[in-house]
Formats: C-alpha cells, sequence, structure tokens
C-alpha cells in the first residue's frame, strides 16, 4: 500500500531535525500509511518540486531558508493571513488540488515560551535581529504584547522592520534600533528573544552581547548582571542546545533561558496538526528531537 507522503524541502538539508521528530509523532499516534523525509531542493527548482510532490499526492511540506519567501514566487499557493504579512511560509498542506500556505513559525516561539511559564500578553519584547524569523515573530507578538523594540547590527534594517510592523498590526509600540542602545534595551524588556546566527555554525563562540559597546569602565559581566536581572531569555537557536548567550546571561540572577528546541517542535506540532487534524504528542517529538540532536553532536 502506497503510504501517504510528507516531507521537509531545503538547502542545505541534512541538518534537519524534522524527520525525526515527525516520524515518532506519526508512530505514536500508530499513523504506520505516513511517511516524511528530507529533500534537498536548490530555490531555482522549487515550483518544479512542489508540483511534482502534489502530482505525486503529497499531503504536506515543510520549508526551511531561503525557501520560506521563495514560495511566493512560485505563484502556486494560497497563503493564509499570517504568512502574507510575515512574506514567510514554512507549511504546506495539498488538499483538494489548492496548496495552502501557513507559517508556523512564530506561534511555535508563543508556544516555547507559555510552556516554560512565561507569559507574554501586555509585556515589553526585545527582539534581536532583522532577519526572517524576527520578521515573522516580532508581527505575532506586536498584535499581544504592550511593546515591541527590534534591534539590529544595521539600524536601517531594524527601523524598515519596525515600521513595517506598525503598518500591519496597528500597533504604535514597534521600534527598531541599533545595538548602541542595546544595554539600556535589555534593561527596558521583559523577555528577550534572539534571532540571529549568532552562537551557531562559525559564529559558535559569539554572543550578542560581544556587540554592545560597554559602559565606561564596566565589564561585560557587570552590565549583563545589571540588565538582565528576572528576564525571560529565549535564543531561537537549537543547536548548539547551549548558546554561549543563553550560557552568560545565566550571570545574571533570576533569569529563565531557553533554546529553540521546544520553538522546533511546536511549529512541526502547529504543522503536524494541520495536516492530519490530530495533535500530536510534544513529549515524543522532543525525545526524538534530543536524540537526534545527541547523534549529530557525535557524528
Amino acid at each position: 500500500m502506497k503510504k501517504d507522503q510528507y516531507g521537509v524541502f531545503g538547502c542545505p538539508i541534512n541538518h534537519s531535525l524534522s524527520p525525526a521528530m515527525h516520524s515518532a509523532a506519526f508512530a505514536a499516534l500508530g499513523m504506520t500509511d505516513c511517511e516524511y523525509k528530507a529533500y534537498a531542493v536548490e530555490p531555482e527548482n522549487l515550483k518544479r518540486e512542489i508540483l511534482k510532490a502534489q502530482a505525486d499526492g503529497f499531503v504536506g511540506l515543510n520549508l526551511t531558508i531561503p525557501l520560506k519567501e521563495k514560495i511566493f514566487e512560485t505563484g502556486l499557493i494560497i497563503p493564509d493571513e499570517f504568512s502574507k504579512k510575515a512574506g514567510a511560509v514554512n507549511t504546506l498542506h495539498f488538499k483538494d488540488g489548492e496548496i495552502y500556505g501557513y507559517n508556523t513559525d512564530a506561534e511555535g516561539a508563543f508556544e516555547a515560551l507559555e510552556d516554560a511559564g512565561c507569559v507574554t500578553d501586555g509585556k515589553k519584547i526585545l527582539i534581536v535581529g532583522a532577519g526572517g524569523a524576527a520578521k515573522s515573530i516580532s508581527l505575532f507578538f506586536s498584535e499581544r504584547c504592550n511593546s515591541v523594540r527590534i534591534i539590529n547590527r544595521t539600524v536601517e534594517k531594524a527601523q524598515i522592520l519596525a515600521k513595517e510592523i506598525r503598518e500591519k498590526t496597528g500597533n504604535q509600540n514597534v521600534f527598531g534600533s541599533g545595538f548602541e542602545s542595546g544595554w539600556n534595551d535589555l534593561k527596558n524588556a521583559d523577555v528577550i528573544i534572539q534571532t540571529t546566527e549568532l552562537g551557531m555554525g562559525k559564529y559558535k563562540d559569539v554572543s550578542v552581547y560581544d556587540k554592545l559597546p560597554l559602559e565606561e569602565n564596566k565589564t561585560k559581566s557587570e552590565m549583563i548582571q545589571e540588565c538582565l536581572n528576572g528576564k525571560t531569555v529565549f535564543d531561537v537557536v537549537y543547536n548548539p542546545e547551549e548558546t554561549v548567550f543563553l550560557k552568560e546571561s545565566q550571570i545574571a540572577a533570576n533569569v529563565k533561558t531557553l533554546n529553540g528546541v521546544m520553538m522546533l517542535i511546536y511549529q512541526g506540532a502547529l504543522a503536524f496538526e494541520i495536516w492530519t487534524g490530530k495533535k500530536p504528542d510534544v513529549n515524543v517529538m522532543k525525545e526524538a528531537v534530543l536524540e537526534a540532536l545527541s547523534k549529530k553532536r557525535n557524528e
């Protein structure tokens, strides 16, 4: 019997934990007729591969960078309201001859914070970075929080994104600035969300704190203690599981830190529910992700 096909498209894709996570979720629900695989797809071949997947009877797909934005250029999808605003789609659902697009990343971040006991409604959120992840997360939180400040190495990029978010959400308390005022911005925030690639790959030894200008006669540790006390610090990076940024944040008192593992799991769980109408067991998915991460560390 032919299995229901699911998968993730990306380039590179060998790092993806999605196959392990979704395969475990299907198995736990006894859905043995479902198969989830990773496919290396170059941006220029995206339209062709999506059409092929549709012809092959695929039920659902996930997209990773840089395909999340590229998918709009294909003209193949019907995006939901949020993914249209975010300009990025990470989940496709093939249904009744149509291809529907969704973005579950930002809600995944929200669920991860809720899971950690962090209530974000009415809070001040600081987002580090102004790329694709920052855009969808700032959009989502701007509709729920008191204020959102986006800080980025390039000030103009942060300001342009903040203006776009204000226009799309109607929340006028969305601001963009550079790293110059970073320590002050950290001090004024309740929740800090780090969305850049600092702390992973070739930047694995670099922390956001290294990029912020220190006050005269103060060390980085002293500034962290002064500005981070009682905050929630969330890094969307999940490999490594503890970035330098998270490690350094723990110098401050009463800090709650979390990595991107639960965001990955919750965005996946939301996609799973879109495709199947069933709620997967997030604990099973977490176990599979942590096991896959452990294997990758030992490779």
